[in-house]
């Protein structure tokens, strides 16, 4: 994103006062830096505030650990499966649901740092002069952003301090937690302010900043989240018609650096490898590294790649459960082609062998990590039968690699050019799959099944009715794993169709890693004993006490 990812001017000392000595001649702003008493003047002041506040999140692609405490938080469930043999202080608690002393720290204080610069720009934005349609404009961004956080922190911490001021203002340092429910009822309205003000679409050098779309998507997720199911229905179906355009691409294009920005994305956090110059590992700093390192993280072994995830059991199983019809140009679901690796002739014909990565076959990234599965003798594949009998199922994680760049080694971060996808956060199936949800649950089947077919058309797979509203929750359900599988969305999709037993039980049943450690408390992540220490009035999560 070309606004976005230019190297701003850090508001290093925004909202810091000048206190201390009483005497007048000592009490002089010094003009070489910005404060919150002199920065709020321009326009230019206001719009280069903004990237400040979208950068916490960036810190999810960020560092060793980024994958443990940053994205790989939001992967806790039976999708993935994290290999044992190289760094354990992750898998300790997001896999095995065991919180120890060298568990990781997690995204609580970077998502709370995007929510102080929100309040600090919402409350310093009246002071600045400048065009007031623009000034809306600039409120809902900010607007949708601190909703973001909020709503990140609630998914996964539940009771946290709802701050509506900059935290050095009087009382908000140290401030108690808040009830779960409250911070939803803050999210909905941060998320209704940015669908009033925000623009429908943005032109190319903007790309990548919140749209009206985005905050309408994130309000009707909100919604379902809370089973507000009739308010939801309306709101996302807003984004089926005109003015917005969005729709179904081939799946492929979802994951590819050539294919950001496309008429599926409502929403993606983009990234430039080229921007920015603070090492691998990138952080806050006006020349923080501002690449894409997933692919360095997930990718197979023998592709540049650490080889640290693989699918999980259950995800194999449920994609090749339900073949295509007859006739198809492929066996299994076309979502599975861009999930995963594999070798197609050792399951289907008709098909060429696929080559990555310097023209290597499967057979090669196989042996190269036969290591690491050797120490993970649990992770076991269905066999998958073949015109001649069953063979063993052998598999990759293909989602989010570089699968697309053909050169030895693509995946690894060490070169720029590997590092310059974007992470897509809202795409329009997940419109789609929430639309049909809630009208699913408001008895509009005719709505729900109309939104199923056009994410089962894009799959290839056969016609199929439903004829009650459990019926179309199962193939909602299934849809969502398959869909949004390593995308970070089905531990928070289990904790909200489930109860704590029977989410326990579907991941045992899944052969989930830790499933038998798995608690109630595990529906959240505990907050950070530093930031408890920080914070005395806040409360550790109920669950967690």
């Amino acid at each position: 994103m070309k606004f976005l990812i230019k190297k701003y001017t850090a508001l290093a000392v925004l909202g810091l006062s000048l206190a201390g000595c009483k005497k007048d001649f000592l009490n002089k702003i010094n003009p070489n830096f910005s404060v919150e008493a002199t920065f709020w003047q321009t326009e230019a002041d206001a719009v280069s505030a903004i990237p400040t506040i979208y950068s916490p999140i960036r810190s999810q692609m960020d560092g060793y650990y980024g994958a443990w405490s940053g994205y790989q938080m939001m992967n806790r469930a039976d999708d993935m499966w994290m290999l044992a043999g190289e760094g354990t202080e992750g898998p300790t608690f997001y896999v095995h649901f065991l919180n120890t002393a060298t568990s990781p720290t997690n995204q609580f204080g970077s998502l709370f740092t995007g929510v102080s610069r929100a309040n600090t720009f919402l409350k310093n934005i009246g002071r600045v002069s400048m065009d007031e349609t623009k000034k809306k404009a600039l409120i809902g961004e900010a607007s949708f952003l601190r909703g973001m956080y909020y709503f990140l922190l609630a998914a996964n911490y539940g009771d946290v301090p709802l701050r509506l001021l900059p935290a050095s203002d009087p009382g908000e340092l140290n401030k108690p937690s808040s009830p779960e429910a409250e911070i939803w009822k803050q999210v909905i309205a941060d998320f209704k302010t940015a669908k009033d003000a925000l623009p429908v679409s943005r032109p190319s050098s903007e790309q990548g900043r919140a749209t009206k779309g985005a905050a309408i998507a994130y309000l009707g997720k909100a919604l379902v989240y809370t089973k507000q199911y009739a308010e939801a229905e309306t709101e996302l179906k807003a984004l089926l018609s005109a003015p917005y355009s969005y729709d179904l691409v081939n799946f492929e294009n979802n994951f590819m650096e050539t294919t950001k920005f496309n008429q599926e994305s409502v929403f993606e956090l983009p990234y430039n490898a080229y921007l920015g110059g603070g090492g691998r590992w990138g952080g806050d700093e006006p020349n923080g590294y501002l690449g894409f390192v997933l692919p360095n993280f997930c990718g197979p072994a023998g592709s540049g790649a650490w080889f640290k995830l693989v699918p999980g059991i259950s995800m194999v199983r449920d994609f090749v459960s339900e073949e295509r019809p007859a006739g198809s140009d492929t066996r299994f679901d076309k979502r599975m082609y861009t999930s995963f690796f594999w070798k197609y002739s050792d399951y289907e014909t008709g098909l060429t062998d696929g080559k990555w990565f310097g023209d290597h076959d499967f057979d090669y990234f196989w042996q190269e990590g036969q290591g690491k599965w050797i120490m993970n003798p649990g992770l076991v594949y269905p066999d998958i039968n073949t015109a001649t009998g069953k063979k063993p199922g052998r598999f990759l994680l293909k989602k989010y690699t570089n699968f697309y760049i053909n050169k030895e080694g693509s995946n690894s971060h060490y070169d720029n050019a590997n590092c310059n996808n974007n992470l897509r956060i809202i795409r329009f199936a997940e419109v789609l799959l929430l639309h049909a949800e809630a009208c699913a649950q408001n008895g509009n089947t005719a709505g729900a099944a109309a939104d199923l077919k056009r994410i089962r058309d894009r799959a290839g797979l056969a016609n199929k009715t439903w004829g009650s509203k459990d019926e179309l929750m199962t193939e909602i359900i299934k849809q969502n794993e398959l869909e949004f599988f390593f995308e970070g969305h089905r531990f928070f999709d289990l904790k909200r169709w489930y109860t704590p037993a029977q989410m326990k039980q579907i991941l045992v049943n899944n052969q989930q890693q830790g499933a038998e450690n798995f608690q109630p408390k595990h529906y959240y992540i505990p907050i950070p004993q530093s930031e408890l220490n920080t914070n005395t009035s806040m409360q550790q999560h109920p669950l967690w006490k």
